[in-house]
């Protein structure tokens, strides 16, 4: 799917609001993260730097258990690629810059506005994969690992072929979007030789969101219901608070989907259900969020509609709608699109409940 058409991925913050300090814990994290990359956090000290490419060394080789078969990593990975765009932000996270990274359709550019932040001026080869993975170009970046923690198609149709070209990293779970975003983290720092860097990473993201959290008490025990708009067929709802934009939402303090919602899943596992128009009035919640695959110009339409515009949430102004690249920062976290959901989402949240 291709959408050309964006809303603005930047929210302007509100006049009178002080400065968050998340806010500045974000941008000295990808302050750091642009000196990692760069080679400009110089160590004057030649034995201090002996000292840390001896600790790399010490962590090779190294085994990566996972679902589609266990891999073992001989050396340090110099050239990466990623297969997805959550492996791709990990990497970039822990200071590895990918050579080569799987296209976004669904985003002008191809790439997540938080990945685009923190590449700087660096760009990675980018490739399609929505016919399938282009081999030939994967094996002309020669790679030293291919990392797909979050990838679909299933890496195990691939293995064979991806894994002739480089050991493949993926996921723990059964399959990709299973394994938390913590998890995530831990597979590509594992792979990457930057094990001692990635819990210090969670540990700083998982501080600003309970620091989001601290900082809007009109979250607490607020119900949601988060939407995709798929036009004249209806949308499909989250209906589980398993799913990981609703554990996010659940950290920020919110209660998370209705019980009205919960009963129409099919079963213990089922996230998304559709809801046809006619029932939309079953989505009333505290706050409605949505978005649509097919673009911002069918989301507007939407709103124009009075079956929805007439729900209550919709009519006091408890309703936020996102680009579907937005939304994806909490629908498929990392360690790069969970900071930018708390700086750019959350306050659109608090403005539609009435905060500040």
């Amino acid at each position: 799917m291709s959408i050309t058409e964006c809303m603005p991925l930047a929210v302007a913050r509100p006049a009178g609001i002080r400065p968050r300090r998340r806010h500045a814990v974000a941008v000295a994290a990808l302050l750091g993260v642009a000196l990692l990359l760069g080679g400009c956090g110089s160590d004057d000290d030649p034995a201090s730097s002996d000292a840390k490419q001896a600790d790399k060394a010490a962590e090779f080789p190294v085994t990566i258990a996972q679902q589609v078969g266990d891999v073992t990593i001989k050396a340090e990975p110099k050239r990466v690629v990623a297969l997805d765009f959550p492996s791709a932000d990990n990497a970039i996270a822990l200071g590895v810059v990918p050579v080569g990274m799987a296209e976004v359709t669904y985003v002008e550019g191809g790439v997540m506005a938080w990945t685009k932040a923190a590449l700087g001026d660096r760009k990675p080869e980018i490739f399609n994969v929505d016919s399938g993975f282009p081999f030939e170009t994967i094996a002309k970046l020669d790679p030293d690992v291919i990392l797909a923690i979050h990838t679909y198609p299933l890496i195990s149709e691939n293995w064979d072929k991806l894994n002739a070209i480089a050991p493949v990293v993926g996921h723990l779970g059964k399959g990709p979007g299973v394994d938390p975003w913590q998890q995530g983290v831990l597979q590509v720092s594992k792979a990457l030789g930057r094990s001692a860097q990635a819990q210090q990473l969670i540990t700083d993201v998982e501080s600003s969101i309970a620091e989001a959290r601290t900082d809007h008490p009109q979250f607490a025990g607020k119900t949601v219901s988060f939407f995709n708009y798929l036009g004249a067929d209806g949308l499909y709802v989250i209906s589980s608070d398993r799913d990981f934009s609703m554990k996010f939402l659940k950290q920020l303090g919110f209660r998370g989907v209705t019980d009205t919602v919960a009963k129409m899943g099919d079963g213990p596992q089922e996230s998304r259900v559709l809801v046809s128009p006619e029932r939309y009035a079953d989505l009333e919640a505290d706050l409605i969020m949505g978005t649509s695959s097919l673009g911002p110009a069918q989301l507007a339409a939407l709103a124009r509609k009075p079956i929805f515009a007439e729900l209550p949430a919709i009519a006091r102004g408890a309703y936020v709608p996102f680009h579907v690249g937005q939304s994806t920062s909490m629908v498929q976290p990392s360690a790069l699109s969970l900071p930018f959901a708390v700086d750019k989402l959350v306050p659109r949240m608090a403005r539609a409940l009435g905060g500040t």
